[in-house]
């Protein structure tokens, strides 16, 4: 049931003006990117701090996506693609086994997008495409921690404020400032199900 779920939209952007969607697939959520950046959000605010827990399938070594996290609505920051205020606002528990486009650890499955890679990058415990991976996302104060298939991959603690562009990345939900989770479309197709929320 996608009714709590919105996409991402685009304005004044002609040059790249499509976010991808999207679509149920025997019972799962599959990514069809567009040509730019889009997001997939659920419209129920999270809990302050909570366990995320879904799992994803890759078809491709190169299949790219993500699981955003603590990001204001979309449409609260006037962006012209608002899959940005995921991106500039929250935070990105990364899927994409290339580490595009330099091979970082930051940039990489499981990595906290840009903040903190796996601990131990070269040796993840991903399956291989067409098999499904779980995660488990936890978000408690500001101490964050990614599960992949059921071993700790990454543990980040973030300081409130201390990105000075973007002085609200991050913040918990709360009922005056909600914060929301999304799926991203960005490359190749990844597919996502049994995705559930418990607050801690």
């Amino acid at each position: 049931d996608t009714s709590n779920w919105r996409m991402s939209t685009i304005t004044d952007q002609p040059w790249a003006d499509y976010p991808g969607k999207f679509i149920v697939v025997d019972g799962t959520l599959e990514s069809v990117p567009g040509n730019d950046l889009g997001l997939f959000w659920c419209t129920n605010p999270l809990p302050p701090n909570f366990e995320l827990v879904l799992e994803w399938l890759r078809w491709r070594e190169d299949d790219n996506s993500g699981v955003f996290i603590r990001f204001p609505h979309p449409t609260s920051k006037n962006y012209q693609n608002t899959a940005w205020v995921g991106v500039d606002f929250g935070f990105e528990v990364q899927i994409d086994q290339l580490a595009r486009n330099d091979g970082a650890a930051i940039h990489k499955t499981g990595a906290i997008y840009g903040f903190a890679g796996p601990q131990d990058p070269n040796t993840l415990p991903v399956n291989p495409p067409g098999q499904w991976n779980t995660f488990a996302i936890r978000a408690q104060g500001q101490h964050y921690e990614v599960d992949l298939n059921g071993q700790t991959v990454t543990l980040f603690d973030f300081q409130e404020g201390s990105d000075a562009a973007h002085p609200d990345r991050g913040l918990a939900s709360t009922a005056t400032n909600p914060r929301f989770m999304g799926l991203q479309t960005h490359t190749g197709r990844v597919a996502f199900q049994n995705i559930r929320m418990k607050p801690i």
